[in-house]
């Protein structure tokens, strides 16, 4: 597999909104987590490295072909976004044999998906009977139906309990050890610090920071230090 994402100059304009300037980066496989302050560019980067949104200057490549020119690049992702949107007079298997049926997958992968995060008894539940925790699993499962080369995932531990973050991170990292690929947008980065392999920044539009995330996690963590910590702790 060539490099998850490989993104040149990338600009996208929202009228007189500049939500990226200038992006350049090249995603390796293995897990990348991306970070940055809300409305810092993060989303519209992830949404325009899968072809949803179209540059307005620059290049981007997901999986090696642009994804807007050639949107069947897409049937080898699995997405999951927050806050999760969904059909509320459907079921949760009725969603997900949909996602099957967009990404090629076989029908047996919806009882998989919905197994591995725990939501089989409710899938033949409409969503609009479902608790925000398992609209939440809805949304992750719907990423792994058909075991796609590369995961996206959005705020994946967002809405979930402190027994549920550690779950979810297992699964991750076991899909990992597997040979699958993750490109993550979290603010919460700390569970995932030992499976990062890749790291950037997104502020303001720009890319602050990119590298692998061992060399860079001391300089993560002291930028979403609270104002104020060193001085505390040092005080003590």
């Amino acid at each position: 597999m060539s490099a998850v994402i490989e993104a040149r100059d990338l600009h996208k304009y929202f009228g007189p909104i500049r939500a990226l300037q200038g992006v350049t980066v090249e995603i390796p496989e293995g897990l990348t987590l991306i970070l940055g302050p809300n409305g810092g560019g993060k989303s519209t980067f992830m949404k325009v490295a899968l072809g949803l949104y179209k540059p307005t200057k620059g290049t981007v490549r997901l999986l090696g072909k642009d994804p807007w020119r050639h949107p069947e690049v897409r049937k080898s992702i699995g997405v999951a976004f927050d806050p999760g949107r969904f059909p509320k007079l459907t079921t949760g298997r009725e969603w997900l044999e949909f996602i099957a049926r967009t990404r090629g997958a076989n029908p047996d992968d919806v009882e998989k998906a919905a197994r591995l995060f725990g939501i089989e008894d409710a899938l033949d539940r409409r969503i609009d009977g479902y608790s925000s925790g398992m609209v939440k699993r809805l949304s992750l499962a719907q990423a792994f139906v058909g075991e796609p080369e590369v995961v996206f995932l959005d705020e994946p531990l967002a809405n979930l309990d402190f027994e549920s973050v550690a779950e979810i991170v297992g699964i991750i990292g076991k899909w990992k050890g597997r040979g699958r690929s993750f490109v993550l947008i979290s603010h919460i980065w700390e569970p995932f610090e030992r499976l990062a392999d890749y790291g950037v920044v997104i502020s303001g539009g720009k890319v602050y920071l990119k590298g692998e995330f061992g060399e860079m996690a001391g300089e993560i963590a002291a930028m979403f230090r609270p104002p104020g910590t060193d001085t505390a702790q040092n005080s003590k």
